[in-house]
């Protein structure tokens, strides 16, 4: 690609890190990705490794859009952990193996430009409220289902995150106080893989179910959502069981957290949500509407990511121009 006749310092940077894969994206002032780069994590090999990944990944991306990394704006990142937004510090972040890793000064040392750094699902949620199914429509719930749960909140104007910096972990809100251990709060009975473990768990109850031959043929890990979808589509009755029984227990834990905040939009994404589309959100808006209060709260708004899987990328480079 030819390289700009002039230098385009409004270009951005979003990452969305996670602990498998890693995505980079180069953004324009009007939220379009003009240069990408997707990487494996390979966080096993230890945060440096990690760290040359992300550097080299974001030089592969700028290569692309035709730029250097040092006339970027601004860099944003958003990692699958709590984040100390103030000091860009990591606290913990089960599957890269991080805890208290000062990434944004990590990074700025090594790019030389301003890193901003966040939760992945935050990052997501602005992403929405800012390009994609949330524009115009002020504060929203943003809910993730993917191999976890996770959730983001957009309240007056910009990203609420708490003192603690922990607000929105609708996934850890316990659903079942007295559950055994892996089976008490939403992530551990709406994730995708909380939803392939209870399928496992009653499958000899449906033995004519498909799932057995798609499990059998399945040699390189979980079952993925894509297969969860198509076996749901085909009206497979143990799917739709579980997949409708986990939408219902994901609306109930959306519809306190309406109760308390008094949202009226929901937007709902990760790769569950992607897979199953529009009759998923359906079942999540009605366990919403029979357990909201009070009932003028019934007419939330449950929308289905636009960005889809470019959200955190998106959503990265939005809060790396805003700052906020």
């Amino acid at each position: 690609m030819a390289r700009r006749t002039t230098v385009e310092p409004t270009l951005v940077a979003g990452i969305d890190l996670g602990g498998t894969n890693m995505s980079i994206g180069i953004v324009d002032p009007k939220g379009r990705i003009v240069g990408t780069c997707k990487r494996k994590t390979k966080a096993h090999e230890g945060k440096d490794v990690v760290l040359d990944r992300i550097v080299e990944g974001l030089a592969r991306a700028c290569a692309e859009a035709a730029i250097e990394p040092a006339e970027l704006a601004a860099v944003g990142i958003g990692a699958p952990s709590a984040i100390d937004f103030d000091h860009g510090v990591v606290i913990n972040a089960g599957n890269l193996g991080w805890k208290n890793v000062p990434l944004r000064d990590l990074l700025q040392q090594r790019l030389r430009v301003p890193v901003v750094v966040d939760n992945d699902v935050n990052v997501a949620a602005w992403g929405e409220a800012t390009l994609g199914a949330g524009v115009g429509k002020g504060d929203l719930l943003a809910v993730w289902v993917g191999t976890g749960v996770g959730g983001g909140l957009v309240l007056n104007g910009g990203l609420w995150r708490g003192p603690l910096f922990t607000a929105g972990e609708i996934g850890q809100v316990i659903l079942q106080p007295g559950g055994a251990p892996g089976h008490r709060t939403v992530e551990e009975f709406c994730s995708r893989t909380a939803i392939v473990r209870s399928m496992e768990t009653i499958a000899g109850f449906y033995p004519s179910s498909r799932f057995h031959k798609v499990r059998a043929e399945k040699e390189d890990g979980p079952l993925g959502s894509g297969a969860i979808r198509d076996l749901y589509a085909e009206g497979d009755e143990l799917t739709q069981r579980v997949v409708d029984a986990s939408a219902e227990l994901l609306g109930l834990a959306i519809a306190n957290q309406l109760t308390v905040l008094s949202l009226k939009t929901v937007v709902l994404g990760g790769g569950v949500v992607e897979a199953l589309g529009k009759p998923y959100a359906a079942k999540v808006r009605e366990s919403i509407v029979n357990h909201v209060f009070p009932s003028t709260l019934r007419k939330v708004d449950v929308l289905v990511t636009q960005l889809e899987d470019r959200a955190g990328v998106l959503g990265a480079a939005m809060l790396a121009r805003s700052g906020r």
